[in-house]
């Protein structure tokens, strides 16, 4: 199986997820990383799942995924992940609501994947960064790692083409 995970990172976190991801799928399968910049002309015939994560910046993904998850000539098995700021540490408290209410890249990169010809696999993941720069929080590392296992899971035919 191929898998192909695309992500853009601001401060690096994303970046650390995606690649804990690719260390974990890579164990059983062929998996390429690249960044939304080197995605962007990439040919992704025989991707068999395509992962895409962003940060949250303003309640969506980056500019540069935005594009990438709007080409055309995406199809098939993908998923959808972003790095987000634990809401309950935001203060003041009022301000909770407004991200709340504002949402987070991972559910607006899954409906334009799905929109783009894509068929979702799984939920959609946010991981935890302590503060806008981050570090991620204790064990998302391994939650990433789980999270992508998990999708290999769900996938027809159990991963297995």
């Amino acid at each position: 199986m191929s898998i192909l995970i695309v992500y853009d990172s601001i401060f690096g976190n994303t970046g650390q997820i995606a690649q804990a991801m690719a260390n974990e799928l890579s164990k059983t399968h062929e998996v390429r990383l690249a960044t939304a910049q080197q995605a962007q002309g990439m040919d992704l015939s025989g991707v068999d799942l395509l992962i895409v994560g962003s940060p949250t910046r303003g309640f969506r993904p980056t500019p540069e995924i935005q594009e990438f998850a709007s080409r055309p000539d995406l199809t098939g098995p993908a998923a959808a992940f972003d790095t987000r700021i634990d809401l309950d540490t935001i203060e003041p408290a009022p301000l909770r609501w407004v991200v709340h209410a504002g949402g987070y890249a991972a559910e607006r990169l899954a409906r334009e994947l799905a929109e783009q010809g894509c068929v979702l696999v799984g939920d959609t993941a946010g991981f935890v960064v302590l503060g806008q720069e981050g570090p991620l929080k204790e064990g998302e590392i391994g939650r990433a790692a789980q999270w992508a296992r998990d999708l290999i899971e769900q996938l027809p035919g159990n991963g297995r083409r």
